[in-house]
């Protein structure tokens, strides 16, 4: 399998889940340039990542890729199975943060993308960050007496949390503040697939002790 990625992106998340996986992979990291060209826009042609090839299939959106894995690799322990219990709640939480949460942030990356006013980005990235302090406040409240987002064991939801949370510590009321969701954070920031992941990107994990 190979994973087209970026650092920093959620992406990441597809990263450490095929890291969690054992399975052999390869990763090729783009940039701007790399994701407009002609060649990735023939497997992606939002332009965009993540894109994961598997037996020159490409497969495209992140919470589509984390549950091929998750259903590929069922000895992995990348989820709940299909007729387990807990398998809806991994529905709920991909697809919450894939259609809410993620772009909840758009808005604070992209203010442009968002207003014709040329004065009003700082406005936009307001209305961005009340929308990211929901979302989270949600998550948060979900997480209270747990250490997981689905049932007793880590799973690929916990590892696209993981990459979106990180954009949260630069806000003004950033992650840190959310004591479950920081919780979840550092327990990732200290697995070794994690680690190996952010050493791959040249990157470090957001989360620190407070």
């Amino acid at each position: 399998m190979k994973l087209y990625s970026a650092p920093g992106t959620c992406a990441t998340a597809m990263h450490i889940a095929l890291e969690w996986a054992g399975a052999p992979y390869e990763v090729e990291h783009l940039d701007f340039q790399g994701m407009k060209s002609p060649e990735y826009l023939k497997l992606n042609p939002a332009g965009v990542v993540p894109t994961l090839v598997d037996a020159g299939t490409p497969i495209v959106e992140g919470a589509a890729i984390l549950l091929y894995l998750t259903d590929k690799l069922p000895q992995a322990g990348l989820g709940p199975q299909p007729g387990d219990a807990d398998r809806q709640e991994l529905y709920r939480w991909l697809v919450f943060l894939s259609g809410t949460l993620h772009p909840y942030f758009w808005p604070h990356f992209m203010p442009m993308r968002f207003t014709t006013d040329e004065n009003g980005h700082d406005a936009v990235r307001e209305a961005s960050h009340q929308l990211v302090a929901k979302a989270f406040t949600i998550i948060d409240d979900h997480l209270e007496g747990r250490t997981w987002l689905v049932g007793e064991e880590r799973s690929v939801a916990d590892a696209f949390l993981y990459a979106m949370a990180s954009w949260g510590y630069g806000l003004a009321k950033p992650t840190g503040e959310y004591r479950n969701i920081h919780a979840l954070m550092m327990r990732l920031s200290n697995d070794p697939a994690v680690l190996k992941v952010h050493a791959a990107q040249g990157t470090s994990p957001k989360a620190v002790a407070a």
